[in-house]
């Protein structure tokens, strides 16, 4: 099948499925249950293994490469390539299962170790109780041994939102700084300040009222400017390089192009990806598009190059 079909069935399968049942009316407890179901049909790379484990009493998965050790306080932790990754979901819904097309492809194409937190949902848990589980996730990897300079930050829409929130309470406790940002279709303005100029029904998996929805029950009445629950409105200065990625056909595409121009006003390194004819979280479809592929690729890469520039001798960075 050809690229632009596959891309067209994609969509029509989010519209169909997926679409409808993300958001109102639906109840938090069918709308997890639905997408765990959406997700166990999804296919996976072969040679990657996923194991449950516990990160400080937060439940989590860990995602590798099978010939890679990920024992507790080895002695080569310091050196081994990690990735801790914030799954997305409206702050309401979904898990490390819903996310594993993505984080197992990320984890056979970086060669990386892939930590992916259960961190807790709203409305059970309103803000700022999921930024503290992946606090404490990052701290965690600190204290098994893994070396700062080698860990990636990364998550997708509301846990790209995670990302940054994490990033800012880093910089604010002045912890060893992450090597890198990656950022898949952000919701990093929790204010919709798109909602009445952007209709949508360009988008073939999100709804405002989902959003709207999202946002009520996760903040539970504090204000959605604040830096960690809008971090396109926030101080970014000193944060270690960012990649956001996002695609054309999303209705918090304006989310990115925000957090960008946030990000160049501080004069952070950032830079911006457009997938044309993306939607929300393309790259859980790694390994059967050709799209997709090509976002794990330039992640993979910017990682990389993040690393090598960390590892140069001119290269001043936070111990």
């Amino acid at each position: 099948m050809k690229e632009a079909s596959k891309i067209m069935f994609f969509k029509g399968l989010n519209r169909l499925f997926l679409k409808p049942i993300f958001g109102p009316p639906w109840p938090y407890s069918i709308q997890r249950a639905w997408f765990k179901l959406m997700a166990s049909v999804m296919l996976l790379p072969k040679n990657i293994s996923i194991t449950p484990i516990e990160i400080a009493s937060i439940p989590a998965e860990v995602v590798t490469p099978k010939h890679l050790s990920t024992s507790a306080n080895d002695e080569d932790n310091g050196l081994k390539k990690v990735i801790l990754y914030l799954h997305g979901g409206a702050y309401c819904i979904c898990a490390p299962k819903t996310h594993r097309s993505l984080t197992c492809n990320l984890a056979k194409k970086t060669q990386a170790i892939v930590f992916v937190p259960d961190y807790r949902l709203a409305p059970e848990h309103p803000f700022p109780a999921g930024i503290d589980d992946c606090l404490t996730s990052y701290q965690w990897l600190l204290s098994q041994g893994f070396n700062s300079h080698n860990i990636t930050l990364a998550g997708d829409s509301a846990g790209g939102g995670l990302v940054m929130a994490t990033a800012l309470k880093i910089r604010e406790l002045n912890l060893p700084t992450p090597i890198a940002l990656v950022l898949i279709s952000p919701w990093s303005d929790l204010t919709l300040s798109s909602l009445h100029s952007v209709s949508d029904k360009i988008d073939p998996l999100l709804r405002w009222s989902n959003l709207q929805a999202g946002v009520k029950a996760y903040l539970q009445g504090q204000d959605p400017s604040l830096p960690l629950a809008s971090s396109s409105l926030a101080d970014l200065s000193e944060l270690p390089p960012m990649l956001i990625q996002v695609g054309s056909e999303e209705i918090i595409l304006n989310d990115s192009k925000k957090l960008h121009q946030q990000a160049m006003k501080y004069q952070n390194d950032c830079r911006l990806s457009i997938y044309e004819n993306g939607w929300h979280v393309f790259q859980l479809q790694a390994g059967l598009l050709d799209m997709s592929d090509k976002a794990i690729e330039e992640i993979d890469q910017f990682i990389s190059k993040c690393i090598q520039n960390s590892n140069a001798p001119n290269q001043m960075t936070k111990q």
